[in-house]
């Protein structure tokens, strides 16, 4: 224990600070007297049937959360809310690790669900039908670019027209959060072919099915 902690604490109780250097020496004397202050002021440790309500409860937040740092002070404030002890460090960054890979892998579920089977088809071809220049389909749909002549309006125009071919209903990503969809656009726009023709079928869709959908907006907007 810092020298600094033992003055402040040895302050409040009128003693020395080296009166508090063998303090918990003996490991019975620290958990017998964390037992009675757990008992005086009603706290909880994070075990039982405890710690199976507050995982459940930091698995239904991760969806909402932006990063793990995010859902370790809404784990920590909830924690506090419900006058239970922390545990370690790497117990809470192991939950909230989970918590999150368990969400992003329900959202692209989700949005896999929500695509009917001639769409998967069609966002599946998307990475098997080649252009000229040895590229493929979705990768000439994400190299567009804003110009300022008729030349690089039809080539906007162009994408535009196969991306509403797709037809893509927008409310299949109507229930995710806004920075989970700009995330898998992210990600879309990261990958190339191959790297999407391994990933799980439900992960491919969901991030073709966002790189459709937002593509198609932004191209809207550019050519407006």
């Amino acid at each position: 224990i810092p020298r600094e902690v033992l003055s402040f604490v040895g302050a409040q109780l009128g003693v020395p600070a080296d009166a508090l250097l063998t303090y918990a020496t003996r490991r019975q004397t620290r958990q017998q007297h964390m037992d009675t202050l757990r008992e005086i002021y009603g706290y909880k440790t994070f075990t039982g049937r405890g710690a199976r309500d507050l995982r459940e409860w930091t698995f239904g937040q991760a969806e909402d959360a932006r990063s793990n740092e995010d859902l370790a002070h809404r784990f920590i404030v909830r924690c506090r809310e419900t006058s239970t002890i922390l545990p370690a460090v790497s117990t809470i960054e192991r939950l909230c690790a989970d918590a999150l890979v368990a969400a992003e892998r329900r959202i692209e579920t989700r949005i896999a669900e929500n695509l009917t089977a001639d769409v998967r088809d069609h966002l599946d071809k998307l990475l098997s039908e080649m252009l000229a220049g040895n590229i493929s389909r979705f990768i000439w749909l994400r190299n567009f670019e804003v110009g300022n002549n008729s030349a690089a309006a039809n080539r906007l125009l162009d994408r535009l027209e196969f991306l509403r071919t797709l037809n893509i209903n927008h409310s299949a990503l109507a229930s995710i959060p806004a920075h989970r969809i700009a995330r898998l656009r992210r990600q879309g726009e990261r990958y190339f072919t191959d790297g999407l023709r391994d990933i799980t079928s439900d992960r491919r869709w969901a991030i073709l099915a966002v790189c459709v959908v937002e593509w198609e907006a932004a191209i809207a907007d550019a050519i407006v």
